[in-house]
């Protein structure tokens, strides 16, 4: 049995990272950039009104209040040129302004932009002007933001909303990115039943398919969910055979020591090669986990808070490392306990527990849980506590380490 850093690094040292595709842009959320990215324009590409109001010539305010003719209206998508007298086309007076909108090209020679609500329309078409403007004032320059060739996005970057509209803003329209990882998911055992069906005498309701499966598919991932292994060689084999094909395997239940515990014996028949199976922890001690080629494999405990605190303790930091992610190192942070809470067992404890930012600290609050079938006492969960192998007992007001199980 080793501890769980022992795991986490066996975990992280096979879990590889993915090979590199061009995608759609709408395809590429949640994915992580594997090159940097220029823009191919200057950002403004054009110098443009930051306000609605009136563009003119800053000298023209130098004695307020001044009262000066409007031209025609110019919309943003709209150009307007400027024409001086003697160009031999007709004139526009030298104390013009015009009326601009916001984001509408600011005609070359015009310098400044005065809001709207700082002016008066008189009825004669003019508009007053009461206080002194500036060169630049209001006005957003070619090229202020970013620069073409400028790189906006470095490799590594994980791709949210904010970095979609950069991508289209600068006409990366297919990104080059990580691989999703695609996760195959196979419940076993059977005494189990699909969620649609009313259990019978000695039946209980999947719930760690679907908790897997979802969750898999929350970080991003393509995952596909298999369906329930009997406890039968020959079955459990077919359904291994087809979870070999994914990047990640999760198969939750039958890792422990009973007689249908056939999770191990399978995966060795089939050329997998067992890179450890037990962890010092609880919950979820029979964790094992596996290669076959390049699938990674995870054997998860069937208790379904075991199964929620291995997926989140170990499954996601391989996730996050094949998806090309900088971040998926476990992340410890300090936290501060709301009331007593002690830990028997010779084992690590990963206690599902509750977290809240009270004066710019956490505040943690674990969970009283029947067992590690109580999958329902974990529904309000947003952290994993971590208390050191007993006996071990941490006061209301100690600090502790938390996992955030955010993303």
């Amino acid at each position: 049995m080793i501890s769980m850093s022992e795991a986490v690094d066996a975990i992280l040292s096979s879990a590889g990272v993915l090979e590199t595709a061009e995608v759609e842009l709408d395809s590429a959320y949640n994915s992580v950039l594997a090159e940097d990215v220029e823009s191919d324009i200057d950002i403004p590409p054009f110098t443009k009104s930051a306000m609605d109001g009136y563009a003119l010539k800053a000298l023209l305010t130098m004695d307020v209040p001044v009262i000066l003719r409007a031209g025609p209206i110019v919309a943003a998508g709209e150009t307007y040129e400027c024409r001086p007298a003697g160009s031999g086309e007709q004139a526009d007076d030298d104390a013009e302004c015009i009326k601009i909108m916001t984001g509408a090209p600011v005609p070359e020679g015009l310098e400044s932009v005065v809001k709207v609500e700082d002016t008066e329309p008189l009825p004669d078409g003019r508009v007053k002007f009461f206080d002194k403007t500036t060169a630049g004032q209001n006005i957003c320059y070619r090229g202020e933001d970013v620069r073409k060739g400028d790189v906006v996005l470095e490799k590594g970057t994980r791709i949210r909303g904010p970095e979609i509209a950069a991508l289209a803003s600068v006409g990366k329209f297919r990104p080059r990115v990580y691989k999703k990882p695609a996760v195959g998911i196979i419940s076993t055992g059977r005494e189990l039943v699909e969620p649609s069906v009313q259990p019978g005498e000695g039946k209980i309701r999947n719930s760690n398919g679907p908790m897997l499966t979802s969750l898999a598919a929350s970080l991003g991932c393509e995952s596909e969910y298999f369906g329930i292994a009997d406890d039968d060689e020959d079955v459990l084999r077919r359904f291994i055979q087809k979870g070999f094909q994914k990047d990640v395997l999760l198969l939750s239940g039958g890792v422990s020591m009973g007689d249908y515990d056939l999770v191990p014996d399978v995966l060795k028949n089939e050329g997998a090669e067992i890179l450890f199976h037990k962890v010092s922890i609880k919950p979820g001690k029979p964790l094992l986990f596996a290669k076959k080629d390049k699938c990674c494999i995870f054997g998860v405990p069937g208790n379904p808070v075991s199964n929620f605190t291995t997926f989140y303790a170990f499954v996601k930091p391989a996730i996050y490392k094949m998806m090309g992610r900088e971040d998926h190192e476990l992340d410890f942070i300090d936290g501060f306990l709301t009331q007593d809470f002690e830990n028997s067992s010779g084992r690590l404890y990963l206690a599902p527990s509750k977290c809240s930012i009270i004066d710019a600290r956490y505040h943690v609050t674990p969970h009283l849980l029947s067992g590690s079938a109580d999958i329902t006492g974990c529904t309000k969960s947003n952290c994993l506590l971590m208390i050191e192998k007993g006996p071990f007992k941490i006061k209301k007001g100690e600090k502790a380490k938390i996992l955030l199980l955010g993303d």
